[in-house]
């Protein structure tokens, strides 16, 4: 007689019963071989423990009194900083600026770089012109004179000394319009 090979299967997934008792078994084979490594002693963390306890503790600096705390009333008879026709007034002002960027201009090479990565580190008299020698981010020195820009704020030279050279920088002045900056840079030092 002929055996027939056993075709059940598993309900679930389809897959033969036999391959199931057999992960089954190595699951529960894992599981039991897992919970027997746990079973160790733990002298050794009651011993750290006992040790940390045995050492003397530290001194903890006492709380720092905090002062009372003192209200502050706003005098009706004053101006209040939220009032909004001081904000008019501050916004009219910087639309009346005359401060404008010239965007026709044509770019100078170290207007790339933001004026805080600048270094001056020298100066040169060449035909009664002063220029000032600056490094920049690369390392590279280039020279400058009055009336050259650099920066990224359309920062235009001023002056320049044997140790420092004066700008004014063009910025946004927070309510929409732009504003003069003046800005130095000192031998040496960045912005």
């Amino acid at each position: 007689m002929t055996q027939l090979a056993d075709t059940r299967h598993d309900a679930k997934n389809g897959r033969p019963a036999h391959l199931m008792r057999a992960a089954k078994l190595v699951a529960t084979a894992a599981l039991a071989a897992g919970l027997a490594g746990c079973g160790h002693s733990m002298s050794d963390l009651q011993h750290w423990v006992a040790e940390q306890v045995a050492k003397p503790g530290g001194r903890v600096p006492p709380i720092p009194e905090v002062p009372p705390y003192k209200s502050y009333t706003y005098p009706g008879h004053t101006k209040s900083p939220f009032d909004s026709k001081i904000l008019l007034e501050l916004y009219n002002a910087a639309h009346r600026s005359n401060v404008k960027i010239n965007p026709h201009r044509p770019r100078q090479y170290l207007e790339q770089f933001p004026l805080d990565s600048l270094k001056m580190v020298g100066t040169l008299v060449d035909h009664g012109t002063t220029w000032a020698l600056i490094q920049t981010p690369d390392g590279t020195i280039e020279r400058t004179k009055v009336g050259n820009y650099m920066g990224q704020h359309d920062g235009k030279i001023t002056a320049i000394t044997s140790d420092s050279v004066k700008l004014r920088e063009i910025v946004p002045d927070g309510f929409g319009g732009l504003k003069e900056q003046p800005v130095s840079i000192a031998m040496g030092q960045t912005k």
